[in-house]
């Protein structure tokens, strides 16, 4: 079993904690890993008994996408806006796989037949849609009750481009 963290003593050290849990709270040498730092050394950031320095500071926000004055002060939302969390994560190959094929479903309900590259792009862009509204993505009922929506965000943009002339996508039939 696990031993359980300590609370941390400053606001730093708990907003440095909560970026971690916000990520889906991986374990800390792991997290540590992908930051290039030992997991003591996040120990002691997280615990407030340290301050990072303007390098892990950058880190932070080159890897993470996290907000540097958040980060700093507490004030304004924890991921840039314009970046997002850019960790690396583990993207569920079965949800993949059914995005995969609803996109060739959806082409295939508009007379559209694109090359399996385009296919699998489009199911890369519905899962970024599906994570933008579902803030858990192992969250099985809510990814269920969240998908139809954005396929069908999906499939009107596909009506939508067949419909403009000098697109080239209009079906052939």
């Amino acid at each position: 079993m696990a031993k359980p963290e300590n609370d941390p003593k400053t606001p730093l050290g708990a907003r440095i904690r909560d970026v971690r849990r916000k990520l889906g709270d991986p374990d800390r040498a792991d997290f540590a890993e992908k930051l290039g730092i030992s997991k003591n050394t996040l120990a002691y950031y997280e615990r407030g008994e340290r301050t990072p320095d303007a390098v892990i500071l950058a880190i932070y926000n080159e890897l993470l996408g996290v907000n540097i004055n958040w980060l700093a002060t507490g004030k304004g939302e924890m991921f840039d806006a314009a970046g997002g969390v850019r960790m690396t994560v583990q993207l569920d190959a079965e949800l993949l796989e059914r995005l995969h094929d609803r996109v060739a479903a959806i082409y295939h309900d508009v007379g559209q037949k694109p090359p399996q590259r385009r296919i699998a792009r489009e199911a890369a862009n519905l899962y970024n849609e599906l994570a933008k509204v579902v803030q858990d993505m192992s969250d099985q009922e809510m990814v269920d009750a969240a998908l139809p929506m954005v396929a069908l965000e999906f499939k009107r943009r596909l009506e939508r481009a067949a419909e403009e002339p000098g697109t080239g996508k209009r079906s052939a039939s």
